[in-house]
C-alpha cells in the first residue's frame, strides 16, 4: 500500500489532498466525501464492501436522508453541522449503523476542512468474545 495511511486518524488535511482517486478508493476504510448539500461525491471500496451498496447506487444522493438515515440524529449529524458552522474541524466517535442483515459498531470521523470539502470515515470497531461459562 503506498500512501502508507492505516487509519482515519492518521489522516491531515495535507495527506488528503494528495492521495490519488486509486490511493484513496485503497483505503483500508470507509471514506465517502460530502457536498455543501450533503450529497455524496465520493464513496470508496472500503465502505462499498461494508456497506454492501455499489458506489453508483449512492452518488448524488443525500447521505442523511436517502444513504444512511440512521445517521440523521443529533449525536452524528448535529457534530457534522457544528463542524460545517466552525467552517473547519475535525471530530471522532463511536457510532452503531443499522442495516437489513445486522449492526456494524464503528468509530467515524468527520473532517471538515478548509476548502470547505466534508469528510466521513467510517472504520469496523472489532469487538472481543468473551467465552462463556469462564471466569
Amino acid at each position: 500500500m503506498r500512501h502508507g495511511i492505516l487509519e482515519a486518524e492518521s489522516l491531515t488535511e495535507d495527506r488528503l489532498g494528495q492521495l490519488s482517486p486509486e490511493e484513496f478508493d485503497a483505503l483500508p476504510f470507509g471514506a465517502i466525501k460530502l457536498d455543501a448539500e450533503g450529497r455524496v461525491l465520493i464513496y470508496n471500496a472500503a465502505e462499498s464492501a461494508f456497506s454492501r451498496r455499489k458506489p453508483v447506487s449512492v452518488l448524488g444522493r443525500r447521505f442523511f436522508e436517502e444513504v444512511a438515515p440512521c445517521t440523521n440524529v443529533a449525536s452524528f449529524r448535529g457534530r457534522f453541522d457544528t463542524l460545517v458552522e466552525r467552517g473547519h474541524g475535525t471530530e471522532s466517535f463511536d457510532f452503531q449503523f443499522r442495516f437489513r442483515w445486522g449492526t456494524r459498531n464503528v468509530r467515524i470521523r468527520l473532517m471538515v476542512l478548509g476548502d470547505g470539502s466534508r469528510w466521513v470515515f467510517v472504520t469496523a470497531v472489532l469487538t472481543a468474545l468473551i467465552p462463556l461459562g469462564e471466569g
